[in-house]
């Protein structure tokens, strides 16, 4: 059953790391541009490579402290992430700023790597907390986080157009939140 264990939590940090992927891909759907595979992918191969970044210095880390230390260190970690996930989502909430939105007329390279370092910048905490917390299985966490990277770009650009995205884009970045909150919580038990 440990296995059932680590391929829940795997997907969870996975899906939770690139829950704001989906904004992106929901403000192109919403403009009827289908993002191309290349562009999504070239921003998925930069979210891939700052997640080895994170588990490198997770990695280092586990070097000089203990696991129970590195538990409440992910935890902690996980929860900041959540919390700032929740405080910057409500935030233009709250105004009305939609920061999903993109105002690009057609997808270019240059936008594939802007996207790609800016929204990737999860993918290093996402990196960090696996590393330290699950140290064993580090690469499928890698992996993992790359992939929902791709499905959630490509699943919000699918429903971008349709009455799902205002509710989506308006709350993803609470579900994300969330989620890495209790991703962190979890570290503790």
């Amino acid at each position: 059953m440990e296995w059932l264990n680590y391929f829940i939590i795997i997907n969870l940090i996975g899906i939770s790391t690139n829950l704001d992927n989906t904004g992106v891909g929901i403000a192109y759907g919403m403009k009827y541009f289908r993002i191309p595979f290349w562009f999504n992918g070239i921003i998925n191969l930069i979210g891939f490579f700052y997640t080895i970044v994170g588990a490198l210095f997770g990695s280092v880390i586990l070097q000089f402290i203990s696991a129970k230390e590195t538990g409440l260190i992910s935890c902690c970690i996980l929860c900041c992430l959540g919390i700032f996930t929740i405080y910057n989502g409500s935030f233009g909430f709250i105004f009305g700023e939609h920061k999903s939105e993109v105002k690009i007329q057609q997808p270019r390279i240059q936008h594939a790597i802007i996207l790609g370092f800016s929204l990737s910048l999860t993918n290093i905490v996402g990196g960090l907390g696996a590393a330290v917390a699950y140290k064993s299985i580090i690469w499928l966490m890698i992996i993992s986080i790359t992939i929902w990277g791709y499905i959630t770009i490509w699943i919000g650009n699918i429903i971008g157009n349709t009455i799902f995205a205002k509710v989506l884009g308006k709350y993803s970045f609470l579900v994300a939140g969330l989620m890495f909150i209790i991703i962190g919580l979890k570290q503790l038990f």
